[in-house]
């Protein structure tokens, strides 16, 4: 059995409903949706707390200053 590994752009909404149309053929199977490397290192970053939660986002500048 081969192995297809697909990169495409989520908010593009026909190579969605394109991947969504293959898939309900039934003819393959998915092994599960792997984030990207850049959803990770968001990810760790916002559990280490490296992000900032602005509290109003008006003036986003002044406030990370402050």
């Amino acid at each position: 059995m081969a192995t297809i590994t697909l990169s495409y752009n989520a908010r593009n909404t026909i190579a969605t409903k394109t991947i969504k149309y293959v898939l309900s053929l039934g003819v393959f199977k998915t092994e599960g949706i792997q984030p990207t490397d850049s959803f990770n290192k968001s990810m760790k970053e916002m559990q280490s707390g490296k992000t900032y939660r602005l509290k109003n986002t008006e003036n986003p500048i002044a406030e990370i200053l402050q």
